[in-house]
């Protein structure tokens, strides 16, 4: 029978040495990334990047995942199978929760990056910490007129308002709800409609916390352009710690995610859970850092 196998993966171009390697080892070595359109992201592409990195080092060959359709619905179980995979990583998208809920109900160990799966073992960035620590700053800095541009509600922006009420309550302030409204991560025209729509309140933020680096960035850009400056007229900070946050004038202050040590415990975990089966999970945090840049004005008296 396995000569057959052999025979037929050879016909198909597959390689015999993996081939062989999986029916006598019931392993493939071979890991499946699961994402959504977030290779043009650089935090989440540094995650990607830094799982690979980290897989191979591991002898493991990595694999991305499309989004398959089968009888019109995503399906990455059955790719999985097919392939046979040693464990997936999901990392965070907007990916279908049904299709990713079904791959963590299967027999094949599934670590997911931002998603909270309750039957997957998961790595978070720390984002109550970040924001907590930006809020800190700003504070720090004279503000106590601070608002809240945040991303589509996820574990990521539920951690974050968490974090941005934390460090508010523990300065005793107080801040009127028009201060927090909705944006998008990676949406720097939205995001700069949403900041004109704060500046222009009767009694408007001293400064903004952005969902993301990027919108970040560019939304500065567009309000510039329209002659409102930063931290000139208003104070902002970023969050993720792009490459591109440190290359701009004025330099942006931002949260940095350690998208290398997230994608390394990712793997870490995986290996775990190749080893112990699916059954066990684990959960892990990484902690980032603080960035001071030039877009957060000091308004202390001196």
């Amino acid at each position: 029978t396995s000569r057959k196998v052999l025979d037929v993966a050879k016909r198909m171009g597959y390689t015999p040495d993996i081939i062989a390697r999986t029916l006598k080892t019931n392993r493939s070595d071979m890991i499946g990334i699961v994402f959504d359109n977030h290779l043009n992201h650089p935090f989440f592409s540094g995650i990607i990047d830094s799982v690979r990195i980290h897989a191979e080092e591991a002898g493991l060959d990595v694999l991305l995942l499309a989004r398959v359709k089968r009888n019109g619905r995503i399906d990455y179980t059955e790719t999985s199978l097919s392939r046979r995979m040693d464990g997936i990583v999901v990392v965070y998208a907007n990916v279908g929760s049904e299709s990713v809920r079904k791959l963590t109900k299967g027999n094949i160990p599934v670590v997911s990056v931002d998603l909270s799966e309750p039957e997957a073992s998961n790595v978070f960035s720390d984002y109550r910490q970040g924001t907590e620590e930006l809020t800190n700053w700003a504070v720090s800095h004279g503000h106590r007129r601070i608002a809240f541009i945040h991303g589509e509600i996820g574990y990521a922006t539920k951690e974050r308002l968490q974090g941005f009420h934390n460090a508010l309550k523990s300065h005793k302030l107080a801040i009127p709800d028009q201060y927090i409204c909705l944006g998008a991560f990676n949406n720097p025209e939205l995001c700069a409609r949403k900041a004109e729509e704060l500046l222009s309140l009767p009694n408007p933020p001293t400064c903004i916390l952005m969902p993301d680096d990027y919108s970040a960035v560019n939304a500065l850009r567009i309000l510039k352009s329209k002659g409102i400056s930063a931290p000139e007229q208003f104070s902002c900070a970023g969050y993720d710690g792009i490459p591109l946050s440190r290359m701009v004038t004025p330099r942006l202050t931002t949260f940095a995610q350690d998208a290398d040590m997230i994608g390394k415990k990712t793997v870490e975990l995986l290996l775990l859970g190749i080893q112990d089966g699916p059954g066990l999970t684990r959960d892990l945090t990484v902690r980032g850092k603080l960035i001071p840049g030039e877009t957060v004005a000091n308004l202390s008296p001196s």
